[in-house]
């Protein structure tokens, strides 16, 4: 009897370990082709769209340096394993706050013990000041790598050790292009200049300015049109009137309200001197622009008001980029006053915000209409801006939002991205993440005043906790689904290749026909096929998509006779 329960034993296990060996043979069916098309395919298409960029590293990478086949493993496992991609999400953050905590809330954290470390060292008092990070090991299982910092393209080699063939990143190397004010005003007047040279009329002129009118200082034509007019009587005349005529700005990664004067007289008479008057144009070389000063914003109850529009670039490879429906109104801390000399009254920066309550205390609103602090945030739905105008008189159409607000809005990051593009790597790897600064004056009239990528995502109060919740799982949906039909694409060519290499036992490169190269050049543009859709709770709004035709891929926005 014993002997008959041991052969029973013992035949079990050699079913189990039968069904388990069919089984894996099964799931890893033409493992060595695949894994030989897949090293193929990321060197490929790193060196045709990535390119061989030589990229400065910059930040303390908390990760471990992965090694050179990671990229291969990593896609060959997921490619056996297709619900790590089409079901899962596998994510990082590695710095705190509303993205770290929405990311490890919803989807798998690659990193669960991430952990803040203080250095404290005497002899470097810079040194101690940084923050440093305990090391990790990239997973094989990452999918949207959703860092704040873009160590991935900085530390390590893309298309080997990170960025592989079935990730999405959630930055563009080339975003400066738009973030930085000196860029964003170079691209305005190149943009502008070519429609000029193209004989295009004024309305196309108009339809394509996104920003008031600035002079870039570090351009000596521009500076020195600058001096001349800041020298002229009627300059002065017009200050003596109507107050402050301009701004101005520092470029590069200057945010939060930093770098930002009112060129009040004696703010004028500083930058007077720093250019001895304009004598200076073309040698001072720093990174400041000038910008036309709104004296006549919209007012909410007596405060001067901005909106921040947030946007993501889903795709450089072809174009797309989606808006987000709610929208955050930031009020001036100070009431507004064109003479007065507090930057709070004409800058509603969160961070200055911050700062000046840091400052001044609560006593701050006690003489205030708007006592609590969570007012400075007036509503994250523009619609609130819509029935304000309303209760103005300023509009009489209810439906002002649809046929003018949004498609302005939409209209100007376009055109911010259409001035920009020649400079973005084409990659549908590549994403980022952008806000965009709107100010609304009086007479109803639209600009952008800056462009910021990776924008803040505060808790200044719980209804913008939420929304910035919301927001980052609503782009998490839009990078999972460009990435998931990619990978159904790439799923069949590589199946497909796989097969006949090993029936015909031919190796890879003899079936790199330029017709298949054709369809991976084609399966490697980021669009929406395959039966994947966003869900219609999703908040953004497709604004663009080179994937469209004609002049829908601007959701007619562009005139023809402008393009």
């Amino acid at each position: 009897m014993f002997g008959k329960v041991i052969v029973f034993i013992v035949s079990i296990l050699i079913l189990l370990l039968t069904y388990n060996f069919i089984r894996t043979s099964l799931v890893y069916k033409n493992k060595q082709e695949v894994d030989q098309i897949l090293n193929y395919l990321n060197k490929y298409l790193t060196q045709t769209y990535f390119g061989p960029t030589i990229i400065k590293s910059q930040y303390n990478s908390i990760l471990v340096k992965p090694e050179a086949d990671y990229c291969q493993r990593s896609d060959l496992y997921k490619f056996y394993h297709p619900d790590i991609v089409m079901k899962d999400t596998y994510t990082f953050r590695e710095t705190r706050g509303v993205i770290k905590e929405t990311l490890r809330s919803s989807y798998y954290d690659c990193i669960p013990q991430m952990i803040y470390k203080q250095i404290n060292t005497q002899n470097d008092s810079i040194i101690s000041n940084l923050i440093f990070f305990p090391r990790h090991v990239l997973p094989v299982q990452l999918t949207l790598p959703f860092t704040y910092y873009d160590q991935l393209v900085h530390k390590f080699q893309v298309g080997s050790e990170s960025l592989c063939l079935f990730q999405k990143y959630n930055h563009l190397t080339s975003r400066h292009v738009l973030s930085h004010k000196n860029n964003l005003m170079n691209n305005q007047y190149q943009y502008l200049d070519d429609i000029r040279k193209r004989g295009l009329d004024q309305d196309c002129i108009n339809n394509a300015t996104f920003i008031p009118k600035t002079y870039r200082l570090f351009n000596k034509q521009d500076c020195q049109e600058f001096f001349t007019y800041l020298n002229s009587k009627e300059y002065k005349n017009l200050i003596k009137r109507d107050g402050p005529q301009f701004i101005t700005k520092v470029g590069l990664e200057v945010h939060r309200g930093r770098g930002i004067k009112v060129l009040f007289p004696d703010e004028t008479s500083i930058l007077q001197n720093t250019y001895k008057r304009g004598k200076r144009c073309g040698i001072d070389k720093s990174l400041l622009v000038a910008q036309k000063y709104i004296g006549n914003p919209l007012l909410f109850n007596d405060h001067k008001i901005e909106f921040r529009v947030y946007w993501v670039l889903a795709s450089t490879n072809p174009i797309i980029a989606y808006a987000y429906d709610k929208t955050l109104i930031r009020r001036c801390i100070a009431p507004f006053n064109k003479f007065s000399l507090d930057k709070e009254a004409h800058v509603c920066n969160t961070a200055i915000v911050q700062s000046t309550l840091q400052q001044k205390g609560s006593d701050l609103f006690m003489n205030d209409d708007n006592s609590d602090e969570s007012e400075l945030y007036i509503d994250w739905k523009l619609d609130y801006l819509q029935d304000l105008l309303i209760k103005l008189g300023k509009i009489k159409d209810t439906k002002w939002l649809q046929n003018f607000l949004y498609p302005t809005i939409d209209r100007m990051i376009i055109h911010a991205i259409r001035s920009a593009q020649s400079n973005f790597n084409r990659d549908s790897r590549l994403a980022e993440f952008f806000a965009a600064d709107f100010i609304l004056t009086d007479d109803l009239q639209i600009y952008i005043m800056e462009m910021n990528y990776n924008p803040q995502t505060l808790k200044t109060t719980l209804a913008r906790e939420k929304q910035h919740a919301k927001m980052t799982q609503d782009m998490i949906e839009i990078q999972n689904a460009y990435l998931r039909s990619k990978y159904l694409r790439f799923q069949k060519i590589i199946a497909r290749l796989a097969n006949k290499m090993n029936k015909e036992k031919r190796p890879l490169n003899q079936l790199l026909t330029n017709k298949t190269i054709d369809e991976i050049n084609s399966a490697y543009v980021d669009k929406l096929d395959q039966g994947i859709k966003l869900s219609e709770s999703n908040l953004f709004r497709l604004i663009m998509d080179e994937n469209q035709p004609g002049l829908k891929k601007y959701k007619d926005l562009i005139q023809q006779k402008c393009i």
